[in-house]
């Protein structure tokens, strides 16, 4: 449970903050073939931190549940 909290503080942190960290991780895509379809990818970094721990949170609570 304390990783699924921890991951969703990670992501509101990345959501709140972007100003941050966005400008940094654009800057290192240029560098790689790959960085047009990553940089597609990094806006919405936050959210999936925000939903694997809403996934964790929720598999634990249905395992605790079912004990």
């Amino acid at each position: 449970m304390i990783v699924a909290i921890a991951l969703v503080l990670t992501g509101l942190y990345l959501a709140l903050f972007g100003d941050a960290w966005g400008p940094w991780a654009f800057e290192l895509l240029p560098d790689s073939k790959l960085g047009s379809w990553v940089e597609l990818i990094v806006p919405f970094l936050p959210m999936a931190f925000i939903g694997a721990g809403a996934v964790l949170y929720s598999r634990n609570n249905i395992e605790q549940e079912t004990k």
